[in-house]
């Protein structure tokens, strides 16, 4: 009895395992509001009644989903643990941050379905799974500060509070290398992981330095707005509640009907300006990025006689800040970027080339005000700059809600300038 007892057993662990596995494939593909159980059940191979005896609904099973995977992730890719401490501490960090470019490599389902159901916080969305992957997150932040407390315990001047906050950025810029992994997976993360090192070990000195940086105030003049011609067209009724409800319930949460009753129009009127909701969603994302984009500081050449980090603290002053409004075209671009299906909405499309776009607008000012700066540096500190700002982002989201713009644009500066002097971002050796 007891050997049939423990094969069932095990036959039930097993068929658990599939539909966790199943779950956080199909979240990742489809968000919260477009996952159903009849997906679930179909993906797993499993008839319903074995769903629904391991699981009492979607919630419970998306919150343990994610719980599966990120134990698994954890078990194989065991990060920020070990610390060698007669190691270098830039030796350390490379060696921390290769190790989560190398897992990138495969398909961390946790972290996408994870990311991907935070942001999604609509009234049919379920509370469970977002706050199962925020402990997650905390489990990560406690692991992250506790390894910053070894790393400087030899420091005078070393507080938790310190390390607190190097866990912090820690784990912005690890957001910000999967970020930039999902909008190109083809992009080589060498340089990324290196300027990313010595920023950090800059970030540290720096803080343990308690070196005040002088503030010379915002830039000059007042930032533009957008102004439609005809708010109260159609079109433009339409692209807001099409970036209000996306921004809440994902993609496939915001159905025609219900981004029509938002916007107060029949669903004809969406038909008569656009060719169907994939093409309003990718109008959506431009006309949102727009409206955020021109209220932000132009990337123009510093003033005579001003430093280069002096002008890009002002900048990031200004937009850094707006990041703690959540924008939504970042919201919805964010959520559209995590999507891993095999038929990507056009609107995916659309907001990486809007991040290519802001990618290469920051490549060209570094080429600027650094001339002696090699190509392969000025394409390192855009993405390093993309990368953190990615993580500020997610850390408004989940992290820290009352994180100081200033206090992180100036360790945002400290690291770019690091980074801009480091004797080479190429691989050691």
């Amino acid at each position: 009895m007891a050997r049939k007892t423990t094969r069932h057993h095990a036959q039930g662990e097993e068929s658990r395992r599939t539909i966790l596995d199943a779950a956080l494939r199909i979240a990742g593909e489809r968000g919260y509001v477009g996952t159903t159980m009849a997906q679930l059940t179909k993906a797993s191979g499993l008839p319903g009644s074995s769903v629904y005896w391991h699981f009492r609904n979607k919630d419970d099973l998306l919150a343990d989903a994610l719980d599966h995977g990120y134990r698994r992730f954890s078990e194989e890719h065991p990060r920020w643990v070990d610390l060698d401490p007669d190691r270098p501490l830039l030796d350390e960090l490379l060696v921390q941050l290769q190790a989560t470019a190398r897992a990138l490599d495969e398909e961390p389902g946790f972290w996408r379905a994870g990311l991907l159901l935070a942001l999604e916080t609509g009234p049919a969305v379920g509370s469970g799974p977002r706050e199962r992957f925020l402990g997650v997150r905390a489990q990560a932040l406690t692991r992250l500060t506790d390894w910053w407390t070894r790393a400087l315990a030899d420091e005078a001047g070393a507080s938790p509070a310190h390390a607190r906050t190097l866990a912090l950025v820690t784990l912005s810029g690890t957001d910000g290398l999967f970020l930039a992994h999902q909008s190109d997976d083809q992009e080589d993360l060498t340089h990324l992981i290196h300027a990313l090192a010595h920023g950090l070990v800059a970030a540290a000195r720096h803080l343990l330095g308690d070196r005040q940086t002088p503030r010379r105030g915002t830039r000059r003049g007042s930032p533009a707005r957008l102004v439609p011609d005809d708010p109260d067209s159609g079109r433009e009724r339409l692209l807001r509640a099409a970036a209000d409800v996306a921004a809440e319930s994902g993609y496939d949460g915001a159905s025609i009907a219900r981004i029509c009753r938002q916007a107060g129009l029949p669903a004809s009127s969406l038909y008569w300006h656009f060719k169907d909701k994939d093409d309003l969603m990718a109008s959506a994302i431009e006309h949102s990025y727009q409206e955020w984009y021109v209220a932000q500081p132009a990337w123009l050449p510093p003033s005579p006689g001003t430093a280069w980090q002096d002008d890009l603290r002002d900048h990031f002053a200004v937009s850094l800040r707006s990041l703690a409004e959540r924008p939504l075209f970042l919201r919805l671009g964010h959520m559209l970027l995590l999507l891993r299906r095999d038929d990507p909405p056009a609107a995916r499309a659309r907001f990486v080339g809007v991040r290519r776009q802001a990618r290469l607008l920051q490549e060209q000012w570094f080429a600027t005000v650094l001339p002696e700066a090699t190509p392969v540096t000025a394409d390192a500190l855009s993405l390093l700059t993309m990368s953190l700002s990615d993580g500020l982002f997610f850390s408004y989201q989940l992290d820290e809600p009352n994180w100081d713009s200033e206090v992180f644009a100036d360790l945002l500066v400290t690291m770019l300038d690091a980074a801009a002097t480091a004797p080479t971002l190429s691989p050691a050796g």
